[in-house]
Formats: structure tokens, C-alpha cells, sequence
């Protein structure tokens, strides 16, 4: 299997230490893999039904089900597993047992050569698999486009083998007056062709040297008869070769022809979904008609990791990755919606009349479907997951741009909470985005925070090295609205940026977390990251602000980090610096998070910062993509060598801890951690390690 490649395991074993030993032998030997440990039918169930593995290492013992059982859930699947046992010791009816089982060997506890020999070789039919299923994919997604095209001409086509109809599109089926493809799948053209011309249409398809085109005479599903030019021209189909029929009706204008050209423009050419431009006119008609018969609403669906997959397997690659997404989305939707790729990697749903909670659960089935699915490009798997925004279309949508804008920022705020996750755009926050109140912004957040609307949470940051008992915290800012629902800060910070008041909220976030640590003595061993947005880096007076604060609050400016985003700082290295340099004068550290997603970890020598936050999209795919493991281990040691640490974002399971742990990493934040919290209740005396 090529570098990339990854394999999903089930490993069926009694609770304890012999799953991670089978797993461990595995890691050790370079198999690239992700594993899920079951212990009984139930569990291995519930498994299979979120997503079926590649391969299934079945142990022994007396809570494991029998070998039998677990092929036929395998089977009740309907899929090929392979089936690995591990015996203690092989009797004639275990070895009667695994054959019927279908299990092309049996591997004895200990064996760890024997192991490896066989996932080897069931590896290989899983690369034999993939590769199968990559060229059946490819293949449906051309016939997909090619079909979205056909469908879309104005001109009636279909395809014919020995005369008979194996695809007609909905002009065709028009012209002829027949309302569904299965009325002329498998019916000869000559059941079309009026009888007094059906001598001459034969003798037309048998000349070798017949002219281009044919004038005769059709009928209608009616009965009544029509006049037509028809092309008839070879082609091929799955089935083998054919003949591709175009047919007009002789009184055919010049603006039809035009219409043919207006149709193909409303399509997205790559995926054949509709396209943005039709989208922003359907979504304008909408709003202009008024919103009634149920709900209306856009999704908006940005894949997180795109542009990753983009530099590593190029810009054909990357195609394909859009197209069998967007195909998994348009599955995602009824007919009724209108799907449509928006640009590059986002994807936009227009909905008719659903109720919002069928929309939300509609985007959290396609963002599961997303999450799961392994794409196989140029022999190498790829996962990724997707960010989804929903806007509600109510009183206060006054334009498709103005929808969209909230739609775009509720994805945002999911992105930039994590990833992989679903927020709905506030409508509260549309009641006070609406044009009459847009002057009183100012107002507004001081209103937000004279009323106690901000509060912090605190989540810890730990050590993998020291044991010392030193406390880390980052703080991170909620936000309430007036009907008190949790607004996440991108959301209401993205309009506070937009119009000149981010540095507004930064200076309540930085003078509360001081007056907060002022409640501790000067030498209390306890660090607080204070992120800082990028606009605010301009703003001339910020500094001296700070220093003010820290005095006024008499606070060890020692146990002060702030962080600052990697593209705030790449894009205006001049003020960053400047920022940075009087904060390091008032003996305040400084930090760069997210990094990582700019792919330079040579910026990290030019950077003028103490801490290196390495970016939670890394995190996330770091126990199996090879690519994520050198980007890390590539940041570690470059900063080292410049003298700078590193802190993991978004650490949420064992498996990345490991692997982080192993790469010189150090520190870790994340769930696996804590979640954030609005109390300080982190044990750091004993912390990971």
C-alpha cells in the first residue's frame, strides 16, 4: 500500500491490553491505519453501521462472539471483510471454523510475524479494491457530468445500440411526447419514424458513405407526425459501441439555439451542478416573492482541508475529490432542493420547503457522510471533513447577497471553532445586522458588555515534559444574546471586524483576564493566553493600553501570553513586530496560533514569538496521515532550533497524544484535555505525560 494509504481495522478483543499490543505490532511495522476495538456483537454492530471497516482481527476469549457470528453480521452487511482469527491454539474444529468463516488463515497469539504476513496480504486486495472502486467512481462521475450536460441541451439526443434506445434526454422525450426515459428504453427508432420513411431510414443507416444528415419524418406519442433533420454519428456507451442521434424539428429558430447556450451557463462545468451565478438569481426570486409554504434557508458547506489536499496530489487530483463530493452532497438533499457549487471547494444549498430541524439534521447526516468517507486518488486515500453554515431566510433577509454574507458566517464560526461541525446563523444577531440599526453598533457592544452579554471560559494547557505543577490557560470569549443564546465569537466578532470594532472587545477580554489574574499574587505560578485579532495590531495606541492595564492591575506581565492568528501576522509582519517588540519590552510573551496552515514552517525563523501553536486541522490527522506527521515534526524541530515551544491545538483522543508525545511536542490543548470551562479546575499536579 502506498504512503497515504489507510486502513480502516476492527479488532474484536476482551477489554484490556491485547487490542493495542495488535495494534501496536501493526504501527510498528509502518502499516498506516486507524482502529476501532469492539468487545461483543453489540458494540461490533454499532460499528458497522457508522462505517464498514477494511479488515476484521477477531481474538478469543469467553466474552469475544465465535468466528460465525461475526461473519454473518459481516455478511448481513452485504460486504466481503476479510476475517483474521487469533487463536490461542489451533484445534481441527477452530481451523473448521475459520474456513467456514471464510478466514484464508488462522494466527496464533504471539506471532507477531504471522500478524503482519496477514494483513499484508488481505492489504493488498483492499488496494486491489480501492483501486476498482476509484476507476467505477471516475467512471460515474464523467457519465454523471456527461448526463448533467445532455440533460441541459436543447437539443433531443440519445444513444442507440442495434437501433434501440439506451438513453434519451428530456428534449428528446419531449419531442416525442413521452414523460419518462423507461417509455423508450429498449424501443427501436424505427417505432418513431413514420412507416412510409422507414425504408429510407434503414437504407441511411446501412450506407457506410451516408451524408451527415437525414430529413424525414417522425411521430408523435399521439400520433401526430412531424418533419425532422436527424444526425446520426458513432459512439460508444459502457455496453460497447453505439450510435449518438441528435434530431431537430425543421422550423427550429435561432433562438432556441440561443437557449441552448443559456442552459449550459446555468452549470457548474466540472460537477454539473447548478452554478453560482443560477444560484444568486434563484435565491434573489425567492426573497423577492416573500417566504411562505414552509421554511426557506441556505447551507453553506466549506471543505475544511482543501487546500491541503490541493498541494498534495494537484489540481486534476483535487477535481476529483470536488466531483465525488459534490456528488455525496447532492445525495444528502431531495429533489426539491437546489444544490449548486459555489466556488471552488464550497458547495450551497437553496431549500424550498423544509422545516429547519429537517435541515439541520440533513447537514449533520452529510457532514458525518463527509467525515467518513475515504477518497482514493493516484493510490492514496484522503479524508476530510467539512465546515457548515445555515441561514434561516426570514423578515430580515432584504437581499441573496445579505443572505449568503450570514450563511458564510455561520460556517466561519463553525471553522473556526474546530471544523467538522454545524452552526446556525443567530437570528437575533440579524435583528441587530438589519440596515436601521447598523449606525448603532458602537452602542450595541458596549450595551453587550455594560450587561455582562461577554463572559470568559478557561481551557488548560499541559505539559508533556515537566511535572512542575505550572498552570496554562487559554482564555476564549462567549458571547450571549438579548434572548440569551450562546453566540460563538466568530460569528459576532466577524461583524465587529468588518466595521472597526474588534478592538473594542479585545481591550474587554484583555482588562477582565487582568483584573482576573490580579486576584493572584505576583509570583503565583499560573499563564494566561490572550488571543488578539489582527485588525487591533494597527491600532497605534494598543500597546501603551496594555501596559497601562498591567500596572493598573499590578500584574506579572510574566504570566501574559498573547496570541496572535499566523495570517494576521504573515500579512502585516511590520505592525506584528511592532506590537510584539513593546509587549516583549513590558516582559509580556508572545504567541503564533494556528500555524501551520500556511505550509512555510520557514517562517518560523522570521517570526518574532516565543510559542508556536501548531494548527488543530494537523492535529486532527496526525495518527494517520503521513503528510500531517512531517508537517508537524518538520514545526517541532524548526522551532526548537530557533528556541521557540510548541503547543498542539485540538488534541481530542490518545492516538494524536501519542504520536505528539513521540514528535517533541510540547504541549497539548484540547478536549482530551479539558473543555473549556468558567472555572479554573484543571489538576495540573497531575497532568499528562
Amino acid at each position: 500500500m502506498n504512503e497515504g494509504e489507510v486502513l480502516h481495522l476492527v479488532i474484536i478483543e476482551e477489554p484490556g491490553e491485547k487490542a493495542e499490543s495488535h495494534a501496536s505490532t501493526l504501527r510498528d511495522a509502518g502499516f498506516s491505519f486507524r482502529s476501532d476495538t469492539v468487545h461483543d456483537l453489540g458494540s461490533l454492530k454499532s460499528r458497522l453501521d457508522s462505517a464498514l471497516p477494511d479488515i476484521v482481527i477477531c481474538g478469543e476469549g469467553p466474552g469475544v462472539p465465535d468466528l460465525e457470528s461475526v461473519r454473518r453480521l459481516l455478511n448481513e452487511r452485504g460486504a466481503s471483510i476479510p476475517l483474521i482469527p487469533l487463536v490461542n491454539e489451533a484445534s481441527v474444529a477452530e481451523v473448521s471454523a475459520a474456513r467456514k468463516a471464510g478466514a484464508d488463515t488462522l494466527v496464533f497469539y504471539g506471532q507477531a510475524e504471522d500478524l503482519l504476513a496477514a494483513v499484508s496480504r488481505e492489504r493488498e486486495r483492499v488496494v486491489l479494491r480501492r483501486k476498482i472502486g476509484s476507476f467505477e467512481q471516475a467512471l460515474m462521475e464523467s457519465e454523471l457530468v456527461c448526463h448533467a450536460l445532455m440533460e441541459t441541451c436543447r437539443d433531443a439526443a440519445a444513444y442507440l445500440q442495434d437501433s434501440r434506445h439506451v438513453y434519451t434526454n428530456q428534449a428528446y422525450r419531449d419531442m416525442f411526447g413521452y414523460a419518462r426515459p423507461e417509455e423508450l428504453s429498449g424501443r427501436t427508432l424505427l417505432d418513431l419514424v413514420d412507416p412510409e420513411h422507414r425504408e429510407r431510414f434503414s437504407s441511411h443507416v446501412m450506407d457506410d458513405n451516408r451524408a451527415d444528415s437525414l430529413e424525414i419524418r417522425c411521430i408523435h406519442s399521439n400520433g401526430d407526425v412531424f418533419d425532422a433533420v436527424m444526425e446520426l454519428s458513432p459512439s460508444s456507451v459502457i455496453g460497447g459501441p453505439c450510435n449518438g442521434l441528435i434530431i431537430r424539428t425543421r422550423t427550429r429558430t435561432e433562438d432556441d439555439r440561443t437557449w441552448d447556450l443559456d442552459a449550459l451557463t446555468r452549470k457548474d462545468m466540472l460537477t454539473g451542478l447548478v452554478n453560482r451565478q443560477t444560484f444568486m438569481r434563484m435565491l434573489e426570486e425567492i426573497i423577492s416573492n416573500g417566504n411562505s409554504g414552509g421554511a426557506r434557508a441556505v447551507t453553506y458547506i466549506l471543505l475544511d482541508n482543501f487546500k491541503l489536499v490541493r498541494e498534495d496530489i494537484g489540481i486534476a487530483g483535487s477535481d476529483r475529490v470536488i466531483n465525488c463530493l459534490a456528488r455525496l452532497v447532492e445525495a444528502a438533499y431531495p429533489n426539491t432542493d437546489t444544490v449548486a457549487r459555489f466556488s471552488d471547494c464550497i458547495f450551497t444549498v437553496l431549500h424550498h420547503r423544509e422545516n429547519e430541524l429537517e435541515i439541520q439534521q440533513r447537514a449533520e447526516i452529510l457532514r458525518k457522510n463527509i467525515e467518513k468517507h475515504v477518497l482514493e486518488i493516484k493510490g492514496r486515500a484522503f479524508t476530510t471533513t467539512c465546515s457548515i453554515g445555515i441561514c434561516i431566510i426570514n423578515e430580515h433577509s432584504r437581499s441573496a447577497e445579505n443572505v449568503l454574507s450570514r450563511a458564510d458566517l455561520a460556517c466561519e464560526v463553525a471553522r473556526s471553532s474546530g471544523g467538522n461541525k454545524i452552526h446556525v446563523h443567530s437570528t437575533a444577531v440579524d435583528a441587530q445586522m438589519d440596515g436601521n440599526h447598523e449606525h448603532e453598533w458602537d452602542e450595541i457592544i458596549r450595551t453587550t458588555i455594560d450587561k455582562e452579554r461577554f463572559y470568559l471560559v478557561y481551557q488548560p494547557i499541559v505539559s508533556l515534559n515537566d511535572h512542575n505543577g505550572a498552570q496554562r490557560y487559554e482564555v476564549l470569549l462567549r458571547i450571549v444574546d438579548d434572548q440569551g443564546h450562546i453566540i460563538l465569537p466568530g460569528q459576532f466578532l466577524s461583524i465587529a471586524e468588518k466595521i472597526g470594532m474588534s478592538g473594542e472587545i479585545d481591550r474587554w477580554v484583555i482588562g477582565t483576564t487582568l483584573k482576573f489574574i490580579s486576584g493572584y499574587p505576583m509570583d503565583a505560578d499560573i499563564t494566561f493566553f490572550i488571543k488578539i485579532s489582527g485588525a487591533t495590531l494597527a491600532d497605534g495606541e494598543f500597546s501603551a493600553w496594555i501596559g497601562h492595564e498591567v500596572k493598573e492591575h499590578q500584574v506579572n506581565p510574566g504570566r501574559v501570553i498573547f496570541e496572535i492568528p499566523e495570517n494576521a501576522m504573515i500579512s502585516d509582519l511590520r505592525a506584528t513586530t511592532r506590537f510584539v517588540n513593546a509587549m516583549q519590552e513590558l516582559c509580556c510573551r508572545m504567541a503564533v496560533e494556528h500555524f501551520g496552515r500556511s505550509g512555510q514552517p520557514q517562517l518560523i525563523d522570521h517570526l518574532p514569538v516565543d510559542i508556536i501553536k501548531i494548527d488543530g486541522s494537523l492535529v486532527d490527522s496526525v495518527v494517520a496521515n503521513k503528510d500531517s506527521q512531517k508537517k508537524i515534526q518538520s514545526i517541532v524541530e524548526t522551532a526548537h532550533r530557533a528556541g521557540k515551544q510548541c503547543i498542539a491545538e485540538r488534541v481530542d483522543n490518545t492516538g494524536s497524544l501519542a504520536k505528539l508525545w513521540q514528535f517533541g511536542v510540547d504541549y497539548i490543548q484540547g478536549n482530551f484535555v479539558q473543555e473549556p470551562g468558567r472555572e479554573l479546575a484543571y489538576d495540573f499536579e497531575s497532568e499528562v505525560g
